[in-house]
């Protein structure tokens, strides 16, 4: 990455869409600093993808997907993982080891599924997403999430029941 200023087209996507692009992040986030973060974030994905845009007039696209993209998985990593809070005692709070084993066994599992079937399945199943809500993040029908759902469904339970088995 040779810079910003090495690419004016890029600069000029940025200044006609950052500020709506700050309060995309803002209206996501609830909050100013983690908008800041998004937003930052948003930028740098934008630029190291910047050649594989084809049509000029997809750029405002482009940049909100990737915002969005990054903000369903930093909540995905905060639904599953929670918050970091050196502040927890942790010891006095800690889980049953056996059901730390099960929880990363499930994580273990989860990471292992396609991107496509994962996304959807904590979408909804983790995060309680609707699945119309999923339909118009994604696109396709409701009855293809549905397919998608159910194939991510049972491949995590053929990972988690073939014995500990789920590597590939």
């Amino acid at each position: 990455m040779n810079g910003l200023r090495d690419d004016p087209a890029f600069l000029k996507v940025l200044e006609d869409h950052h500020d709506a692009l700050a309060r995309f992040a803002r209206s996501l986030t609830r909050s100013t600093e983690d908008a800041k973060d998004l937003v930052a974030e948003t930028i740098l994905k934008a630029y190291e993808s910047w050649s594989t845009i084809r049509e000029p007039g997809a750029a405002r696209t482009f940049l909100f997907r990737i915002a969005h993209r990054i903000y369903i998985r930093q909540n995905i990593r905060r639904k599953l993982f929670g918050p970091y809070n050196p502040e927890v005692d942790i010891a006095s709070s800690d889980p049953l080891p056996d059901h730390l084993a099960d929880a990363q066994l499930v994580r273990d599992a989860l990471q292992k599924l396609p991107i496509a079937q994962r996304e959807c399945l904590v979408l909804v199943d983790v995060l309680g997403w609707s699945l119309e809500e999923v339909v118009l993040l994604h696109g396709g029908t409701v009855g293809g999430l549905k397919a998608k759902l159910f194939r991510a469904r049972q491949e995590l339970k053929r990972r988690l029941t073939s014995g500990g088995s789920y590597e590939s």
